[in-house]
């Protein structure tokens, strides 16, 4: 698939979600189990580097149905938040049912970060731009340079771009995603001024395994069974009891994991996907 060919299919997808839902729970498009998990990682990446995003001039691209925007604005308070989606759906999606705040100036675009003409409506320079599973739906080079190549442009002094990666040690192409791998990755950034500040790893098992390598019926293949399960029993209709129950020890399942190895392996070889920060070099 093309970059075109996966923005045709999220026009659907985020024009049936907004048609389908009658609530902000009807517009969740991670799982309830990877927010509980990637959500405090991002918070304390944020205090650990010092992001400017309380009065600061923040970025969110790829913005889909609004889960990074609502993050951000439920936990801090930004001067000004700009979405952008390539996907016009996703736009008028969240236009309908984004939060509003007094303390933050919210914004909607819709724009593709690889055009060479990429203007936006309120210009930069961003503190913080984050890029949510994005960069890897570009399967083609020179528009993956591109959009980096943007990104760094819109970058404030100082300022930092998030973006949701899985480094592994050699690129892997499936029909959704061009993985690229941590050398290819880190060498396009700094083709384009950037270089890698951070890495911290993301849940084990409520995220596709592309961060481990080999081939898909190696061990990768027991890890999205894993997954499969946990999908599959959280998305049955016990009683909510039950479902409490699943859901917590679904998170500490991801936390002790997570915590054993993190003694063990350094934060670019977890099999997870990986919150991966870039600064100006």
């Amino acid at each position: 698939m093309t970059q075109d060919d996966i923005r045709i299919h999220y026009e659907s997808l985020w024009k049936a979600t907004a048609d389908g839902a009658t609530s902000e729970a009807g517009l969740a498009y991670s799982t309830s189990v990877d927010d509980a998990v990637l959500y405090p990682i991002f918070e304390r990446l944020i205090n650990d580097l010092r992001f400017k995003v309380t009065g600061g001039r923040v970025l969110d691209v790829g913005s889909g149905s609004g889960r990074w925007i609502r993050f951000l604005l439920e936990r801090h308070a930004p001067e000004v938040i700009v979405g952008l989606d390539f996907a016009i759906s996703a736009i008028e999606l969240l236009e309908r049912w984004a939060p509003s705040t007094p303390r933050t100036k919210v914004v909607f675009q819709q724009a593709d970060i690889t055009s060479e003409s990429l203007t936006l409506r309120e210009p930069g320079p961003f503190d913080l731009i984050n890029i949510g599973n994005v960069l890897f739906h570009i399967p083609e080079s020179d528009k993956f340079v591109a959009a980096l190549r943007n990104m760094a442009a819109l970058l404030a002094p100082g300022g930092r771009i998030v973006t949701t990666e899985y480094m592994p040690r050699a690129s892997m192409r499936t029909e959704w995603m061009m993985v690229r791998s941590r050398y290819e990755f880190q060498a396009i950034a700094e083709s384009v001024g950037l270089q890698i500040v951070d890495i911290r790893a993301g849940a084990f098992f409520s995220n596709d395994p592309m961060g481990i390598d080999g081939a898909e019926h190696n061990y990768r293949d027991l890890f999205c069974q894993v997954r499969a399960a946990q999908k599959m029993l959280m998305a049955t209709k016990s009683d909510p009891k039950t479902l409490k129950f699943f859901h917590e020890m679904f998170i500490t399942i991801e936390r002790a994991t997570m915590a054993f190895c993190a003694e063990r392996i350094a934060p670019v070889d977890m099999p997870s996907q990986k919150l991966v920060v870039l600064g100006r070099a």
